[in-house]
């Protein structure tokens, strides 16, 4: 599901670990919205933005509609 957003990380070389600690969340919150068990938050989604050197406008590129995402494989 947040297969743009992961390769973005990877490369700029941010890993899961570090994304975490750069959003004030722990490991394992960064792993469950990966995997979609909690929904990021809206402030998180733009931290994240910012993270990534990223446009607002790109927003729903690096994180889809969950609709739009139902019975697709995640990464």
């Amino acid at each position: 599901m947040y297969r743009y957003l992961s390769g973005r990380l990877r490369q700029l070389g941010i890993r899961q670990t570090d994304l975490a600690k750069a959003i004030g969340l722990s490991e394992a919150s960064i792993s469950h919205r990966f995997r979609g068990r909690t929904k990021w938050s809206i402030d998180e989604m733009y931290q994240i933005l910012g993270i990534c050197r990223a446009q607002p406008e790109e927003l729903h590129i690096y994180f889809p509609d969950p609709a739009t995402q139902r019975g697709r494989r995640s990464a």
